[in-house]
C-alpha cells in the first residue's frame, strides 16, 4: 500500500519513506510504527496495541515504545510534520495532520491588499466568523465570483451555521450557471442537498439532487458525478434501501479513485464501508473505513469532509456497541473539531456523550448531550431523535426513570427509534410483552441504523426474554446471533450474550454464577464501567442466594465504588439494598472467623 502525507511518500511494499522524492534513512521499527499509525490515521491507537504490533510475542516496556515514537517524530521533522503524531496520556498515540484545508474551493490566490484577499486569507486561517462577515459585506457592495461564493458558503457552514449557508449556495448555483460552469453549479447543488437532508428536509434534498443531475448532463464531470452518487447513497440508506446505498457508494468511490481529490476518495470509501457494515460485512467495512480515514486525515481535506469521515466511523462504532474503538475515534474527532471549528459540532457532542456515558462519568455525559441537543436541532435535525435516545439512556443509568421515559417518548415522536433503552425500561417497570414487542418492531427496520444495531437489539431481546422466564423465545433470538458469530464479536455484545445464558440457567446451577463472572469480565474489557458494576450486583445477589456472603460482599463493595465514580444513584441504591440484605443474613467476617477458630 502507498500513502502520501505532506511532502512524504510511504511505500509499504518497498519499505521506503521518501521526502520530495528523496529516500530517507529510517530504522525498521520506526518504519513499522509509522506504517501502523498511518494505516490507522485519526484513531488514538492504544499503547498495548502498538507494542503487540511492533514486538509480537515479546514483553517490552512503554519506554521502548516511547523511544520509537521519538525517533519517528524526528524522521518526520525533516518534512515539518513532527507534530503529526499526537500523544494521549495513559492511552496511546494518533497520527493526523489536524490542519484542514479548503478542499475544492481553495482560492487560486491569496495575494492582494483588498478586502476580498483578506476574506480569503481569513478563511484559510479558519477564522470563520470574521471571514463570513467580510464576505457578507463584500456581497452587498460588489459582485463576488462564483468561486468566492462557494468559499463563502463553506466558511458559513464551518462556522456552525449550515442552514445560513443555504441561500449562499443557492446564489453560488446561479452564479456558476451564469458563468457557464454547469459542473460547479451541480457540485453546489449537491452540497445544498446534503444540508437539506441533514436538517430533515428529504424532499427538498431530492429536488436539489435532480437539479444537480440535470446540470451535470450539460457538462459531465467525474468528481461531481462521484459526489452526486455519494449523496444519493445517503438518501437510499435513510430510505431503507441498504443494497442500493452500497451500490451507489461503490460506484461513487470507483469514479473518485481516478480523481485528484483525496477528500472525495475518503468520503466515498467511508460510506462504502459504512454500508458494508450495515449489511454484515464487518471486516471489509471496517477495513474500508480505516483506509478512508488514513486518506483523509493524513492530507489537508476541508473541515466538513473530515468531520463526515469521523462522524460516519463513530456512528458505526456506537451502533455496533464497539466502545473501545468508539473511544479511540471520539478522542480523534474532538481534536479534529478543535482544529477545524470555532465550537464543537452537535454531532461531536452527541458521539462524545454516549461514549462518556458508556465508559466514564454520567453527569459529564449528561452535560455533553444537553449541549448537543440545541445544536442538533439547528444543524442536523434528522439526528435529534438520536440525541433524545442517548439522553434517555443516560437518565436511565443515573436512575431518573421518569426523565428517561420522557426522552424515549420524544425520540419516538421525532420518528426515531429509542430501542433498546425503551424496551429495558418497559421490562423493568413490569411490561415484558411491551418490551419484547418494541424490540421486535425495531428488528423489522431496514434503515442503516436498524441494520447496524441488529446485534444489539437481538441480544437485548434475548436477555429480556430470558430474565422474564421466556427461555424458548430467548433461544430464538440467540440462534440468529449464533448463526453469524463473526458479525457480533464486540465485547459488549458478547457480555450480553453471556448474561442471557446466565439467566437461562436453572436456579442453583453454579454455571450461572460462572457466566455472570465472565459477563462482568467482558464488560470490563469493553471499558463499560456502568454495566460491569450492574453485573457485579447481579452476581452479588446470586452469591447471597447461594450462601457465599464473602464473595457477595466483595462484589457489592466494588459496585459501590464504581457507582460513586460514575454518578449513578440507581446503582448506589441497589448496592445499599444488597448490603442491607447481607447484614441481615450474615455475621461480620470477624465473628465468622472467631466461630471457626473456637469450633
Amino acid at each position: 500500500m502507498h500513502h502520501s502525507f505532506g511532502q512524504f511518500e510511504l511505500d509499504e511494499a518497498a519499505r521506503k519513506l521518501s521526502l520530495t522524492g528523496v529516500g530517507q534513512k529510517i530504522q525498521p521499527l520506526v518504519f513499522d510504527l509509522l506504517v501502523y499509525l498511518v494505516r490507522n490515521a485519526g484513531r488514538v491507537v492504544p499503547k498495548d496495541e502498538l507494542m503487540d504490533a511492533l514486538w509480537p510475542g515479546v514483553i517490552v516496556t512503554e519506554a521502548s515504545l516511547q523511544r520509537v515514537v521519538s525517533l519517528t517524530r524526528k524522521a518526520l521533522a525533516a518534512g515539518g510534520l513532527q507534530d503529526a503524531i499526537h500523544s494521549y496520556v495513559r492511552h496511546g498515540y494518533r497520527f493526523a495532520i489536524d490542519e484542514p484545508g479548503l478542499g475544492y474551493v481553495q482560492p487560486a490566490s491569496f495575494q492582494g491588499a483588498d478586502d476580498l484577499a483578506e476574506a480569503r486569507r481569513l478563511a484559510a486561517a479558519r477564522d470563520w466568523s470574521a471571514a463570513a462577515k467580510l464576505f457578507a459585506n463584500l456581497a452587498d457592495i460588489e459582485a463576488l465570483s462564483s468561486a468566492d461564493i462557494d468559499l463563502w458558503a463553506l466558511v458559513v457552514e464551518c462556522g456552525g451555521r449550515p442552514t445560513e449557508a443555504i441561500p449562499v449556495l443557492a446564489r453560488a448555483v446561479a452564479a456558476h450557471i451564469e458563468a457557464g460552469d454547469f459542473a460547479r453549479a451541480a457540485r453546489s447543488a449537491v452540497t445544498l442537498a446534503k444540508i437539506q437532508a441533514e436538517r430533515g428536509s428529504g424532499a427538498v434534498a431530492e429536488g436539489w439532487l435532480e437539479r444537480a443531475a440535470s446540470l451535470l448532463s450539460q457538462s459531465p464531470d467525474d468528481s461531481t458525478q462521484s459526489y452526486l452518487l455519494w449523496m444519493r447513497s445517503r438518501l437510499a440508506s435513510s430510505g431503507g434501501r441498504p443494497e442500493e446505498a452500497l451500490q451507489l457508494a461503490s460506484a461513487a468511490h470507483a469514479i473518485a479513485e481516478n480523481c485528484e481529490d483525496p477528500g472525495l476518495r475518503a468520503l466515498t470509501l467511508t460510506y462504502k464501508g459504512f454500508f458494508n457494515l450495515a449489511l454484515g460485512k464487518i471486516d471489509e467495512g471496517s477495513e474500508q473505513q480505516n483506509h478512508a480515514a488514513a486518506i483523509a486525515l493524513s492530507s489537508q481535506v476541508d473541515p466538513i469532509t473530515g468531520s463526515l469521515v469521523y462522524c460516519n466511523i463513530l456512528w458505526s462504532c456506537r451502533t455496533f456497541a464497539d466502545w473501545p474503538r468508539a473511544r479511540q475515534w471520539s478522542e480523534g474527532f474532538e481534536s479534529w473539531c478543535t482544529a477545524s471549528f470555532a465550537q464543537t459540532s452537535g454531532a461531536c457532542d452527541l458521539h462524545r456523550a454516549e461514549v462518556v456515558a458508556a465508559q466514564q462519568i454520567l453527569p459529564e455525559a449528561l452535560t455533553c448531550i444537553n449541549e448537543a441537543l440545541p445544536k442538533l436541532s439547528a444543524e442536523e435535525s434528522w439526528s435529534l431523535g438520536e440525541g433524545f435516545r442517548v439522553r434517555g439512556d443516560i437518565f436511565a443509568m443515573i436512575g431518573d426513570l421518569a426523565a428517561a421515559r420522557a426522552d424515549y417518548d420524544q425520540a419516538y415522536a421525532l420518528g426515531w427509534d429509542a430501542e433498546p433503552g425503551n424496551a429495558l425500561l418497559l421490562f423493568e417497570t413490569g411490561d415484558l410483552d411491551g418490551a419484547l414487542a418494541a424490540l421486535d418492531r425495531a428488528l423489522q427496520g431496514m434503515s442503516w441504523f436498524h441494520l447496524q444495531r441488529r446485534g444489539n437489539l437481538l441480544v437485548n431481546a434475548a436477555c429480556i426474554a430470558a430474565r422474564g422466564g421466556r427461555s424458548a423465545q430467548a433461544s430464538i433470538y440467540l440462534a440468529e446471533i449464533d448463526a453469524q458469530p463473526e458479525r457480533w464479536r464486540q465485547p459488549a455484545t458478547q457480555a450480553l450474550i453471556t448474561e442471557t445464558k446466565a439467566a437461562l440457567c436453572e436456579p442453583g446451577d453454579p454455571n450461572g454464577n460462572r457466566l455472570l463472572l465472565l459477563a462482568r469480565q467482558l464488560w470490563t474489557s469493553a471499558g463499560v464501567d456502568y454495566h460491569a458494576a450492574r453485573v457485579r450486583l447481579q452476581l452479588a445477589k446470586a452469591l447471597l442466594n447461594s450462601g457465599d456472603n464473602s464473595g457477595a460482599k466483595v462484589e457489592i463493595t466494588a459496585a459501590e465504588r464504581s457507582a460513586r465514580y460514575l454518578g449513578s444513584q440507581r446503582l448506589e441504591e441497589e448496592a445499599a439494598m444488597l448490603r442491607h440484605n447481607l447484614s441481615q443474613d450474615s455475621q461480620s467476617p470477624v465473628d465468622g472467623s472467631m466461630q471457626a477458630l473456637t469450633a
